[in-house]
């Protein structure tokens, strides 16, 4: 005996299975639409969802994605059976912005970056740079081909593993950053000097001169104690020269969201030179905050050459603060 909810949900199941073929058709009118599609397309959506908890995507765009994936030479059901549907919904989150599609794809990013730049050498600076060199390859849109300007995930045909799809691009961006020449770029020492205007005044050339050695250590102590998130967002800002709205794009946040958080990763950097400057060279505060303001009205200058790191030091990059 048939209840009236089970009625009811045979009802709801038939509508959805005509939305989803609907949406099929419009994408791809010239295949024939079978009796049976309707319910496959609704569990493939169905199995999709279940993969990646807590991601959001409607069940129609997902299918009006889907559908131009198909190979035409096949039966639609069988064609459909052979995509890998629950990574094609997932890469559908992600050029949508959905922030908990966007955290499941670093997850499954990382270790692929890790594994194909430890493979080739790579350091862990290399190698952290390296991820985030495949994330904006592959989720952030290419200002410069106006007519492409979806992110390339958006390419991804789902006719192999996502995991595969971003090794490949992984193994091709290490392979272009550690085949590439080191450029040329200023020592420490020529770093910190550019901190201190030639004008200065004795007082703080003085400084300069006798306390250059306790300069460069509270700089690299204040660099080595960003966490990841500031010192990615510093480097991609100071040296890959992402602007503000470029951050915010690839984020999906406000654009005052990431001036904030780059602007608080600048802070972080002076205000442990502070006190790493405080503990060696033993000045009145007064002259010590002579001496940061000077150097805060030129850390943007010299933060490239702060922030680069062409090999891992002994021991390491330092300890990182937690956050």
């Amino acid at each position: 005996m048939v209840t009236g909810r089970e009625d009811t949900d045979a009802r709801e199941r038939d509508a959805v299975a005509a939305a989803l073929t609907k949406a099929f058709a419009a994408a791809r009118p010239e295949l024939a639409v079978t009796p049976g599609l309707g319910r496959a397309l609704a569990d493939a959506v169905a199995a999709a969802a279940r993969a990646w908890p807590g991601v959001s995507l409607p069940a129609v765009r997902f299918v009006a994605a889907l559908a131009p994936r198909l190979a035409a030479d096949r039966p639609v059901e069988a064609a459909l059976a052979e995509l890998c549907t629950g990574d094609l919904y997932l890469a559908c989150a992600c050029v949508d912005g959905d922030p908990r599609a966007l955290a499941q794809f670093d997850r499954l990013l990382v270790p692929i970056v890790e594994r194909a730049a430890g493979r080739r050498g790579a350091t862990t600076s290399q190698q952290t740079e390296l991820q985030q060199i495949v994330r904006e390859r592959l989720l952030m849109p290419r200002p410069s081909a106006p007519e492409e300007s979806h992110a390339r995930i958006a390419e991804y045909s789902g006719r192999g593993s996502l995991r595969a799809w971003i090794r490949v691009v992984a193994t091709r961006e290490t392979l272009r950053l550690l085949g590439r020449p080191q450029r040329e770029v200023p020592g420490d020492d020529e770093a910190i000097a550019a901190l201190m205007p030639a004008d200065a005044g004795p007082e703080v050339e003085h400084l300069k001169q006798r306390y250059r050695e306790a300069f460069k250590l509270a700089f690299r102590e204040a660099v080595a104690a960003l966490t990841d998130r500031e010192r990615v967002l510093l480097r991609q800002h100071a040296l890959d020269g992402l602007s503000i709205d470029r951050l915010a794009d690839f984020y999906k946040v406000h654009r005052s969201t990431t001036a904030r958080w780059v602007e608080g990763a600048r802070r972080a950097v002076l205000e442990q030179t502070r006190r790493a400057l405080g503990r060696r060279l033993h000045v009145a505060a007064a002259e010590l905050d002579s001496i940061m303001r000077l150097i805060d009205s030129r850390l943007d200058i010299t933060l490239p050459t702060l922030l680069r790191e062409p090999g891992e030091a002994p021991g390491g990059p330092g300890r990182r603060r937690s956050g």
